[in-house]
């Protein structure tokens, strides 16, 4: 019997297929192991050295930051209150980016239980003014020691 058409192999192009796919599974694989390892390999490599190099430029940046916002305090353009909170935020964001040490999101009693001694006192400092209602604070001299914490810091 004469056949019309000339049948292909069974699974003759799936293994081009499976080839593709495994392929693709591996590189995936390598992509996510690599991506998961290198912050942990960063950081304990070479996140010390880069941090103590980047803090002369940290402090330039942060006190520049704080006599900005004592400008600001000084000609009446922020009250208060407002003004604590950028400068608990400041100094904070610049803990964080010193030492790496995420104090962003901490309580003052939390940040008591890290040991940074400096951090501490500013914070008990800071939080009577600025989440009370009647007590104003000496918001000047607040700013004065978080500067003089910045330049102080090793």
């Amino acid at each position: 019997m004469e056949m019309l058409m000339e049948l292909q192999e069974p699974f003759k192009y799936s293994w081009n297929l499976a080839r593709a796919l495994i392929i693709i599974s591996i590189a995936l694989i390598i992509v996510y192991i690599f991506v998961s390892i290198s912050p942990r390999f960063y950081k304990s490599f070479f996140g010390t050295a880069l941090r103590k190099t980047m803090v002369p430029s940290l402090r330039v940046r942060y006190i520049r930051k704080l006599e900005e916002l004592l400008y600001l305090v000084n000609t009446n353009q922020i009250n208060n209150k407002d003004a604590y909170t950028r400068l608990s935020l400041y100094i904070r964001e610049f803990i964080k980016k010193a030492s790496g040490i995420n104090v962003l999101g901490l309580s003052k009693e939390e940040i008591k239980g890290i040991g940074i001694e400096s951090l501490s006192l500013l914070m008990e400092e800071y939080y009577p003014p600025e989440f009370s209602k009647n007590e104003k604070g000496n918001i000047a001299g607040s700013i004065e020691r978080s500067i003089e914490v910045i330049r102080e810091w090793k």
